[in-house]
């Protein structure tokens, strides 16, 4: 038997193994809470922490939009990645950009008269 201290209420016990910290099960299950009220504490803290390092999004330049030859490529390789996707698994699906569907025959060019209507 080994003479130990209890890690939460700090009395002295005999132990009959050395992993054992706690003088009783009421000590263990205090004990356990603690350490969790003092893991969540810290979590919280460090959240606090994390948030307020954010930069303000006001002080950020406004993303430039795409050139309309970028558009175009954007939305030509889009149109290609949905439809070798579906050809890959072998299904159909409704990809809808603009109001356009994807699968229109000139649907690069439509949604890019969509975006010039909208920002007039």
């Amino acid at each position: 038997m080994i003479k130990k201290s209890c890690a939460f209420c700090g009395r002295s016990f005999t132990a009959e193994s050395k992993r054992v910290k706690y003088c009783s099960d009421k000590c263990r299950k205090d004990g356990a809470r603690d350490k969790q009220r003092k893991l969540m504490k810290q979590k919280r803290a460090d959240l606090k922490k994390q948030k307020s390092k954010k930069d303000n999004p006001n002080n950020q330049p406004a993303k430039k939009r795409k050139k309309k030859k970028n558009l175009l490529k954007y939305y030509q390789d889009f149109k290609t990645e949905i439809l070798a996707n579906e050809a890959e698994f072998g299904f159909t699906s409704r990809t809808i950009v603009e109001g356009v569907e994807v699968h229109e025959p000139d649907f690069e060019e439509q949604v890019i008269n969509k975006i010039k209507e909208q920002s007039k």
